[in-house]
């Protein structure tokens, strides 16, 4: 039974077109993949039907009626969730707190507090058993708070939950967790809409999908009649029939050592224990292991950002201390990190303005702004990593993640790089801006001898494009792998080791 159908839904912010015909139908007790490349208008068409945006032309029948929430709270009140993107959680409220805001229950002048916080035990059981409800959400990590945010949907019972891309900061395990909570949830007759960029997610848990290409749905395939075919898919999304992998030979590295490293704890609040590393000239140098093991305070580290370290390193035969970023980039060591809209980007400021503003830091930086050599630069580097944008002058924020994700990238190709530093950097993006981002990672490994050190939550991306990967528990490297010893079934079997 058709509980939802959007009928060709348009939607313009200024002169952009994010949606020009969209359509989209949703079954109670299935579940329906969203896809498409960053800006086809798929979170767009989840915000109207959730009442974020409102529809300039085109229908939403809910229900057998035609709506128009005028807001997100009027949507659950009437049995529709979304589990936002970008988190909605209020940072100083606890997680129970978070988990029923906007749908408290009273008693008289009280509120039922008790009651609601058995409501968030008995949702968080079945996906993140040891979250602690009384802990604050500033307190808790990326991991908790999507899972916080997934709580807080649940929690008003929906009948049509909306999930945008909600496993992208979540563990292996975790997704596993939210995939058994949501086919408890369709069996009981809860339609869902789920958005994913890792295609393995969508073939294991989704009944059908709709695909997005610039504003409008170019296919929808029923996984009942049709074979799950990601290629097929993939060709949809990107409209080539070019697949998405950028599969890396494993061959012997024969390259001199570019760098190496030695960071050792100088502080208790260090995550980090000691660690040796070397980086090969052109390698790609994977960094693996459970979420939260100390990946991100190693590339930190590495960075000249992580104070709770000493940070010596050897580059092309020099001796030198990382303490402060600026040591790093004066020397050719650049960070692309992990969350571009709070660490890599000024949001509201133009891709001209970001992809320049690293040179200002720099110690021999001219008075004056040389503005039209920069803006010539910031041209090629738009056409290098093709950035859909407007204009060098369009704000950060109107460009899709993985656009936004090639500035933070494009920011530093006008820079003398030696050793490039990502930290999951196609973390929600789309497939087709993950391929673009991953053969210019590997063209400046392989054809200019830049050394890469990549971090990244999927595995599968560790194994298609690092040469080595090393893995990390508990803040210390525990094992290497090798050629044709890296594989997913490698990786999580030493990630999931037992400390010894």
């Amino acid at each position: 039974m058709v509980i939802l159908e959007a009928k060709g839904i348009k939607k313009y912010f200024g002169g952009v077109v994010a949606l020009s015909n969209g359509n989209l139908k949703c079954r109670k007790g299935r579940i329906t993949g969203l896809l498409g490349a960053n800006g086809s208008g798929k979170s767009t068409l989840s915000k109207i039907i959730a009442g974020v945006y409102r529809a300039d032309a085109g229908e939403i029948i809910y229900e057998g009626k035609a709506v128009h929430y005028r807001n997100p709270h009027e949507a659950r009140q009437n049995g529709i969730a979304l589990v936002f993107q970008n988190l909605s959680l209020v940072p100083d409220l606890t997680v129970w707190q978070n988990i029923v805001l906007g749908m408290e229950k009273n008693r008289g002048l009280f509120l039922e507090n008790e009651e609601a916080r058995a409501l968030s035990r008995a949702i968080l059981e079945n996906l993140m058993p040891d979250l602690d409800i009384e802990k604050k959400v500033y307190q808790l990590s990326p991991s908790e708070m999507q899972v916080v945010e997934i709580a807080k949907a649940i929690s008003s019972n929906p009948r049509l939950l909306i999930l945008d891309e909600p496993t992208a900061a979540l563990e292996q395990h975790e997704v596993k967790n939210l995939f058994e909570y949501m086919r408890k949830l369709a069996n009981e007759g809860v339609a869902m809409i789920f958005t994913s960029h890792r295609l393995w997610e969508v073939m294991e848990i989704c009944d059908d999908v709709t695909i997005f290409r610039n504003g409008e749905d170019v296919a929808t395939i029923d996984f009942d009649k049709e074979e799950k075919d990601p290629d097929k898919i993939i060709g949809y999304i990107t409209g080539e029939t070019k697949k998405a992998s950028v599969k890396v030979d494993h061959g012997t590295l024969n390259g001199q050592v570019l760098l190496g490293a030695k960071i050792r704890p100088k502080s208790k609040n260090s995550v980090l224990k000691d660690i040796d590393l070397e980086l090969r000239k052109g390698e790609i140098l994977g960094i693996g292991g459970l979420a939260g093991q100390g990946q991100n305070e190693l590339m930190y580290a590495l960075a000249g950002s992580y104070p709770f370290v000493r940070c010596e390193v050897r580059l092309e035969g020099r001796n030198f201390l990382l303490n402060k970023p600026g040591d790093a980039i004066q020397n050719g060591i650049v960070l692309v990190p992990g969350d571009r809209q709070r660490e890599g980007l000024f949001l509201e400021h133009s891709v001209y303005e970001n992809t320049v503003f690293p040179k200002f830091g720099l110690p021999d930086h001219p008075l004056f702004i040389p503005e039209k050599e920069y803006r010539t630069e910031c041209e090629q580097i738009v056409d290098i990593l093709s950035i859909k944008t407007p204009g060098l002058d369009a704000p950060v924020n109107t460009l899709s993640g993985g656009n936004q994700q090639k500035v933070v990238v494009g920011k530093w190709l006008s820079f003398d790089i030696k050793v490039l530093l990502l930290a999951d950097p196609a973390k929600g993006v789309d497939v087709g801006a993950k391929r673009d981002l991953y053969e210019y990672i590997v063209k400046l490994a392989k054809d200019k001898g830049v050394g890469v050190i990549l971090y990244a939550s999927d595995n599968e991306e560790l194994v298609e494009h690092c040469d080595r990967v090393l893995i990390m528990y508990e803040g210390e490297i525990v094992a290497s792998l090798a050629g044709e010893e890296i594989s997913d079934d490698a990786i999580t079997a030493v990630s999931m080791r037992v400390k010894r």
